[in-house]
């Protein structure tokens, strides 16, 4: 239920300001409505839901300043987090981040752009997996929130692959600085094309 809900927000299928009345999410799913408050209520702490037990949730508000904010946190835990790889990374690890590069090349080829963006997610995973606890707890929420679209047919952010390129080469040679300074840019770079891409659809700050 839970994951449900999450993918809708995020998808776009569930519509920031949309009504999420317990009842009507519970007899949708063939639940009682316990598991969809907890879910709701788990929503509520990343940032997705608004509102409480006693009345009914909403999907979260969003705007383009919600959106820029959300990148902005986003790109400098992912950097320091890029920084401290550059010396926690084992070689082997390096070494599967220069072959997804290798792998990314090989779709875009082809123009599997779905496929591209799986590689660029488990290059993320490999670089984000050397996070303490806390800064995994914190990255994982600000990495749902700039999942999230507007409606279902906006794509998910692109990358580009020399951006990876150059983050895995810098990660390499362990130069920490060049890696979070890259990773940074790479995920505010998203965040400026997802905002201009909203703008260009109506949208407004």
């Amino acid at each position: 239920m839970l994951d449900w809900l999450r993918e809708s927000i995020i998808s776009g299928q569930l519509q920031p300001g949309e009504q999420l009345p317990l009842v009507a999410l519970a007899n949708q799913v063939g639940l009682s409505t316990t598991p969809i408050r907890e879910a709701l209520s788990r929503l509520r702490d990343e940032g997705l839901v608004v509102g409480d037990s006693h009345r009914t949730f909403q999907v979260a508000p969003l705007t383009l300043d919600n959106i820029r904010d959300y990148h902005l946190v986003h790109a400098f835990l992912c950097g320091v987090i890029a920084e401290r790889a550059a010396s926690a990374l084992s070689g082997e690890a390096k070494s599967e981040l220069a072959a997804l590069v290798v792998k990314m090349r090989e779709r875009e080829a082809i123009r599997d752009e779905a496929g591209v963006a799986e590689l660029g997610r488990q290059f993320h995973q490999v670089v984000l997996g050397v996070a303490d606890d806390v800064l995994r707890r914190f990255v994982t929420s600000t990495s749902r929130l700039v999942s999230r679209r507007a409606t279902p047919d906006d794509p998910p952010a692109r990358w580009s692959i020399d951006d990876f390129a150059a983050i895995a080469e810098a990660l390499a040679v362990g130069d920490g600085a060049r890696s979070r300074s890259l990773m940074e840019r790479q995920i505010s770079e998203a965040g400026q094309a997802t905002v201009a891409g909203l703008r260009e659809r109506g949208w407004t700050d």
